[in-house]
């Protein structure tokens, strides 16, 4: 082989190492399980303040109401905007003002963000997709 092509072998074979060391969705993703406590815990009712109903998780702010004055929360779901739209969920489905009561896996580390197990939005349940 001349040197020309040989150079180009390792060029491309330097090329394709470096690919397979650059992060994927698949490997960038959290584990899940790892984040969420247990067992549920709750019911908390607090008023909606943002509603984001986006990738790569739908969430929303809440508003609860606290000894000592109200705190902010953070609530997401497990699942997508497209698999929430099949069980009846749309950007519509929580208004800032809204009234929410919801169970939640709480987070391992962070106090007051919670994986949504159920939720009623003005006395209304909401499904999620479990």
């Amino acid at each position: 082989m001349r040197r020309t092509t040989v150079l180009r072998v390792f060029a491309v074979l330097g090329a394709a190492l470096a690919l397979c060391g650059l992060p994927t969705g698949s490997f960038a993703h959290h584990g899940g399980d790892v984040e969420w406590g247990d067992g549920p815990l709750g019911p908390i009712t607090g008023t909606a303040k943002k509603f984001a109903f986006q990738f790569p998780h739908v969430y929303v702010e809440v508003d609860v109401a606290e000894e000592g004055g109200v705190a902010p929360w953070t609530l997401v779901t497990r699942w997508t905007p497209t698999i929430l739209r099949e069980h009846g969920w749309s950007r519509d489905s929580i208004k800032p003002g809204d009234t929410l009561t919801i169970t939640y896996l709480p987070h391992v580390e962070r106090p007051r963000i919670g994986q949504m197990v159920s939720i009623e939005i003005n006395g209304q349940a909401l499904p999620l997709a479990f």
